[in-house]
This record gives structure tokens, sequence and C-alpha cells, in this order.
């Protein structure tokens, strides 16, 4: 699954968005059947972003953010084999599984292991992120990431994301009422990429390799949400992940 986020500019405190009393409400969806099935061990998550627009007044809905709880422990221990954790469960999440997992025992890879020290099974990824234009640049949006992190994180080993600006998703590109509301940045897709990775980076996400996808260990990331920020160094594509400093 694509991380489609939209928030710019640097992490913010608090005082970023003062007066805005910002909320965010969590709606997670989970199927009840009796017979377990690889699905029944993902979870939708949609956070609802709130805040007081200040040339308004009145509270808004003023974006959103999108994750999937994958319980691949869960799955494993209810019998779900690792074949079928990785071929049955999602096209996209399968490709979280074929990087992060060793197929034959069904934990994280060694390397991963001993890069982020995970020790629970179980993965977060951030879907996607969505600020009103007016608000980005506040805070806002590393803030709902942080507090789903906090929520939904506490039995994962991993928390990823697969950055991608939106205006250059199917659901964006071709439709110009979207994009006009979308406001995005007029720059082209390849820098748009840049910043955004970079973005994450500053959040404490990791590059893993080439493939895109990027890591946080929740181990790693502190306490109250405050994550290490690295600087992200250029390495050897066939590096694990890219050399950092702290």
């Amino acid at each position: 699954m694509q991380t489609k986020e939209m928030t710019s500019g640097e992490n913010k405190t608090s005082e970023s968005y003062s007066g805005l009393n910002p909320r965010v409400e969590f709606v997670v969806r989970a199927s009840l059947h009796e017979q377990h099935a690889e699905t029944d061990f993902v979870h939708s998550i949609m956070g609802r972003i709130f805040a007081k627009l200040e040339d308004e007044g009145n509270e808004k809905e003023t974006g959103y953010i999108r994750a999937s709880l994958v319980q691949f422990g869960e799955a494993m221990d209810h019998g779900i084999s690792t074949e079928r954790l990785g071929d049955g469960i999602d096209g996209n999440i399968a490709e979280y599984w074929e990087h992060l997992f060793d197929l034959d025992s069904g934990y994280w890879k060694e390397e991963i292991q001993g890069e982020f020290e995970a020790l629970e099974c179980d993965l977060l990824i951030i879907d996607c992120v969505e600020v009103h234009p007016k608000l980005r640049g506040r805070g806002i949006g590393p803030s709902a990431i942080d507090r789903t992190i906090d929520i939904f994180g506490a039995g994962c080993g991993l928390v990823a994301c697969k950055p991608w600006p939106l205006q250059f998703t199917p659901p964006f590109r071709h439709n110009r009422k979207a994009l006009k509301r979308l406001n995005a940045p007029l720059i082209g897709r390849d820098e748009a990429v840049r910043r955004l990775r970079a973005h994450w980076s500053r959040l404490g996400f990791w590059p893993l390799g080439e493939t895109g996808i990027y890591l946080l260990g929740t181990a790693q990331s502190g306490s109250g949400g405050s994550h290490t920020k690295c600087e992200t160094l250029p390495g050897p594509a066939s590096d694990l992940v890219s050399r950092r400093v702290c």
C-alpha cells in the first residue's frame, strides 16, 4: 500500500497549531468469522482529523489518516501458514511480507531484526495522510501519524509506509476537481517524491534499500511520539538500508 502524504515542512511543535485544537477520531474495521481466514488479521484504520480553521472559527474535518494493522504474529498463532500469509492476504501487503519476513519461519528477516530491533511480528502500515492546505506545515500531519503509532503500534515490531505524492496517484492525476482541492506544489514527480521521502526521513523512517518502503522500529521510536531524526546519506544500491547519521 502506498503512502500518499500531503503535509509539508519540518515536524512542528504543538505551538504550531495553538488555538486550532486538532484531534483525530479513529474507526477500525474488523471482520467477525467463526473460522479464521487470512484477511481476519488485517484491520483497516480510518482516522478523521478535525481542527478549528483560524478564519472560520468552527471545528471542521480538515484531513484524514488511513492505516492498516497486519497481525502476522496473531495469524501464525491461529494456524495460518506462512505461504497463506504471503500470498493470501493482499497483493500490496504481500510486498511488505516478501521484503520484511523470512518466508520459511514467518518471522522478521535476520537483517531486519538486527537493524530495527523488531520483537513483535505485527506490522502497522501508514497508507495515506491528507491535511487541508490551510493547515499544512503546522505539524498536524506528523502529530496524526504519532498518535496512530501510539494507539495501534504497541504490539507491532515495525511501522512501514511507501511514500508517494497524492497528485501522482490515479484518483487525482486525471481529476481536475480533486487536484484543485489538493492544491499540491507545482513540481515534477521525481522532485515531489524526493521531498516526500525526505519528509518521512525527518520523522524517523528509514529507507529499505531501493524498495520504496520506509520503516520505523517501534523499539527505536522514543517516547511521546518523538521520533529520532536521521540524516540519510547515499549508499550502494545493494545495501539493505542507506547509511544514516542520527
